[in-house]
């Protein structure tokens, strides 16, 4: 890895397109799927070195995490934000919500700061999303929004690769109602760097094995995966985990009201699908 990198801690800031990003301050701006681009956001891209930039529409953020793993500038934590999705490490609130919603005029008057994350990590071992609550195991909602076939695949890749993990997949999917999503982490370098080996290598093989749909939602395939797998490792390892709510910026206040009442409208019928279709449950 390059070693001219400053700052304590390498933030991923995971961006497609010409917008606002956090840019100082330890958070490093990349640009995702930039072999398939016809656009160039002038910083750091996922394509140079070793990289999996083309696969960005099955990957999607984790093609920048890839390019971190195997190329990035040395630092002593490393993590993943999104360009419109930070880590709130001021909530203002004693009980934050998993989300809430900042202007871009705010963010870039008041831009989110890292804190000094050796007193965070003294008593913590990684830093994810705070979860998301679900009124039913995760398995369930896996398979209404997704592929219950792709879920089955990676259940039996794991189990092959990592048996070890069996028990940890089992009660993360198919006990659990709630998760830390977005692919979203705060980590030391050794944790990163072990979680990333084991990551990429069960997907690798879940890759020769499923069968990408079509449609370009679905086809995110591997970074939904990836979402449930963050904590299935965090669960295996024991973890001391730092759950943190994330800042969205929005444009529009009014429009993201309305993106979170649809949110909770595509729950509330996934919910409804669940209990009036035969979803066999993960064996």
């Amino acid at each position: 890895m390059k070693s001219d990198y400053k700052h304590q801690a390498l933030i991923l800031v995971c961006c497609h397109k010409k917008d606002y990003f956090c840019k100082e301050n330890g958070y490093f701006p990349i640009q995702v799927g930039a072999a398939i681009s016809k656009i160039d956001l002038g910083i750091a891209k996922d394509n140079s070195g070793d990289n999996i930039s083309e696969k960005n529409p099955n990957f999607c953020e984790l093609t920048a995490h890839y390019w971190l793993w195997k190329n990035g500038p040395d630092s002593k934590y490393y993590g993943l934000n999104h360009y419109r999705r930070y880590f709130n490490f001021h909530p203002s609130m004693i009980l934050p919500l998993s989300i809430t919603n900042r202007r871009e005029e705010e963010m870039i008057q008041h831009p989110p700061v890292i804190p000094d994350l050796d007193s965070i990590f003294k008593r913590y071992d990684i830093v994810v999303a705070k979860p998301l609550q679900y009124p039913y195991p995760l398995y369930m909602h896996y398979c209404a929004a997704h592929s219950k076939e792709d879920l089955l695949i990676l259940e039996h890749t794991l189990n092959e690769l990592y048996p070890e993990y069996a028990s940890s997949f089992d009660e993360i999917l198919k006990h659990s109602t709630h998760f830390s999503a977005y692919n979203m982490f705060i980590m030391p370098k050794d944790r990163f760097v072990h979680y990333s080996e084991w990551l990429f290598s069960i997907l690798f093989e879940v890759e020769k094995r499923v069968k990408i749909s079509n449609d370009p939602v679905q086809a995110r395939v591997f970074g939904y995966m990836a979402e449930r797998l963050l904590n299935v490792y965090v669960h295996h390892h024991h973890l001391k985990t730092k759950f943190l709510p994330i800042i969205k910026v929005s444009e529009e206040p009014k429009s993201s009201k309305f993106k979170v009442k649809m949110a909770s409208l595509k729950n509330s019928l996934a919910e409804v699908l669940i209990k009036h279709t035969k979803l066999i449950p993960l064996k």
